[in-house]
C-alpha cells in the first residue's frame, strides 16, 4: 500500500482531495439510489392502497363482474387469496414493504401476501399497454401478484406492478462526479503547485548550500505562511554563511598561532643535550603538529573548496598503500578493475590513509579490496588484530574516542582518525562503516557512487 502512496505534497493533497470527492459521491450516489427506490415502490404501492379504500367503503354494493374501468379490471375482489390458490412462491420483503404502506395510510394490519407473477403477467398485454402505455412491453418493469384481506372476509386481488429501474440517474451521477473531479482537481492542482513550487526553490537552495558560488536570495512567493518561511530560510543561510566564513578566519589563525610556536619548540628540542629527552621531546611535538592537523581538517569538511574531479579509485588506493609500503609496513591490494569516482584526491587520499594507519597499527598487517557492488564502488580494508566489541563499533567514530586494551594512546593515534575519515566519506556522498570479521580482526568498508 506505502508504494502507491506518492510521497510528494502535489500528489498526496491530489489523492486525498480525489479519495474525499469518490467517498462523497458515492455517499450521494446510495441516497438517491434509496430515495428512488422508496418512489419506485411508493407509485406502485398507490393503486392498491386506493382500491382496499374503495372495498372497504363500498362493500359488496357492486358485484366484481359488473365492475368497469382499467383500475377496476386490475383489481377483483373475490372470496380466496390469488396467491394461495394459483399456489404462487411468496416474496417476504415486499409483503412486508406492502404492510407498512398500507398501515401508514390508516387501513390496519392486513395479512397481505404478494407472489411471483412475471410469466403469468404475459397473459394480459394488451391490458398493460393500455394501463401502462404502448411502451409498457418494452419496458414492463417487475409485475407480482397481490391478496389483501378485506374486513368482510373476502380478498382484493389484483397485480402490482414496480416500474424498471431507472438507470439514468446514475449516469447522471457519474456526469456530475466527472465534472466534480475536474473542478476540484483543477483548483487543489493549482493550489499546490503554488505552494510546492516555493518549497522546492527552498529545498535545492539548502542542497546546494555549500557550492563555492555565491547563491542570490530566494524571492519570496506563494501563500503568506510560505513566503515567510523563505524570508526566514534567507536570512538563516546569510547567518550561517557569516559563522563559516568566520570560522575559517579563526581556523587559520589558530594554526597559524599554533604552528609558530611548536615550530620553535621543536627547535629547541633539538639543541636538548640528553638523547632520550630530545627524543621524546620531538615525539610530543610531531603528536600535537599531527592533532592540530587533524582538527584542522575536521572543522574545514562542509565548507566549499577545491571542486571534485573524476577520480581513478583503483590508482589512488594503490598510491595510499605505497606510502606504507616506503616504510615496510604489510600492506597487500587485490587485482581489482578501474573505478571511477567524483571526488577530491587529497581529502579521499587521507581517509583510506587513516583507515590503513589503523589497520596496521592495530591489525599489525592491512589487506585492501577495490571493486564495485549495486552501483557502488567499495574500498575493504581488513587487519588481523582483536577487532572491537559490537556495542563500540560506532562509538569509535566520536572525536577523541580512544578504547582501552589494544587500541589506546600509547600505541600512537590521535583519537581523530576515524572521525576524519568518515567526515571525508559522507562528504564525497558515501558512507563508512566497521564491522568485526567472521574469522577475527576488523574491515573497514568505505562505499561511494559511482560516476555516471
Amino acid at each position: 500500500m506505502r508504494r502507491l502512496w506518492p510521497r510528494s505534497l502535489l500528489g498526496q493533497l491530489m489523492l486525498i482531495v480525489a479519495l474525499a470527492v469518490l467517498f462523497a459521491q458515492a455517499i450521494n450516489f446510495a441516497l438517491h439510489y434509496t430515495a428512488g427506490e422508496r418512489l419506485r415502490f411508493a407509485e406502485a404501492a398507490a393503486p392498491l392502497v386506493v382500491r382496499i379504500a374503495e372495498a372497504e367503503e363500498r362493500g359488496a354494493a357492486e358485484a366484481p363482474e359488473r365492475r368497469r374501468g382499467p383500475r377496476r379490471r386490475f383489481f377483483r375482489v373475490e372470496a380466496r387469496s390469488a396467491v394461495a390458490s394459483e399456489d404462487r412462491y411468496r416474496i417476504a420483503a415486499i409483503e412486508r414493504r406492502l404492510r407498512r404502506a398500507v398501515e401508514s395510510e390508516g387501513l390496519g394490519e392486513r395479512a397481505i401476501e404478494v407472489g411471483r407473477a412475471d410469466a403469468e403477467a404475459e397473459r394480459f398485454r394488451d391490458f398493460r399497454e393500455r394501463r401502462f402505455g404502448r411502451h409498457a412491453g418494452e419496458r414492463r418493469g417487475e409485475f407480482y401478484r397481490v391478496a389483501v384481506p378485506l374486513e368482510d372476509g373476502r380478498w382484493l386481488n389484483g397485480w402490482l406492478r414496480l416500474r424498471p429501474h431507472n438507470f439514468g440517474a446514475v449516469g447522471l451521477i457519474l456526469a456530475h462526479t466527472i465534472v466534480l473531479y475536474l473542478i476540484v482537481l483543477l483548483a487543489v492542482w493549482w493550489f499546490a503547485r503554488r505552494v510546492s513550487r516555493p518549497l522546492d526553490a527552498l529545498t535545492r537552495s539548502a542542497e546546494n548550500f555549500e557550492e563555492s558560488a555565491p547563491v542570490e536570495p530566494l524571492e519570496p512567493s506563494g501563500p503568506s505562511d510560505v513566503a515567510r518561511l523563505t524570508v526566514a530560510y534567507n536570512t538563516m543561510r546569510d547567518r550561517i554563511a557569516a559563522m563559516l566564513a568566520e570560522k575559517d578566519h579563526m581556523l587559520g589563525a589558530i594554526g597559524h598561532d599554533l604552528r609558530t610556536p611548536l615550530a620553535a619548540l621543536r627547535i629547541r628540542a633539538e639543541n636538548v643535550e640528553d638523547a632520550t629527552e630530545r627524543t621524546r621531546m620531538i615525539e610530543t611535538i610531531e603528536d600535537m603538529n599531527e592533532t592540530l592537523e587533524d582538527i584542522l581538517s575536521l572543522a574545514r569538511l562542509g565548507r566549499a573548496g577545491a571542486r571534485a574531479e573524476a577520480l581513478d579509485l583503483t590508482a589512488l588506493v594503490d598510491s595510499a598503500i605505497e606510502d606504507f609500503r616506503d616504510v615496510g609496513e604489510d600492506v597487500e591490494l587485490a587485482d581489482g578493475e578501474r573505478i571511477v569516482v567524483q571526488g577530491r584526491a587529497n581529502l579521499l587520499k587521507r581517509a583510506i590513509r587513516n583507515l590503513i594507519g589503523n589497520a596496521v597499527r592495530y591489525g599489525e598487517r592491512a589487506r585492501v579490496a577495490v571493486r564495485r557492488e549495486a552501483g557502488q564502488a567499495l574500498i575493504e580494508i581488513a587487519d588481523e588484530g582483536p577487532g572491537i566489541d559490537a556495542a563500540d563499533l560506532e562509538r569509535v567514530f566520536e572525536p577523541f574516542a580512544r578504547l582501552e586494551g589494544s587500541r589506546n594512546r600509547e600505541r600512537g593515534g590521535t583519537g581523530l582518525g576515524l572521525a576524519l575519515a568518515r567526515a571525508i566519506v559522507r562528504d564525497h556522498g558515501g558512507a563508512l562503516t566497521l564491522e568485526n570479521g567472521e574469522e577475527g580482526g576488523l574491515l573497514a568498508v568505505v562505499a561511494l557512487p559511482m560516476e555516471g
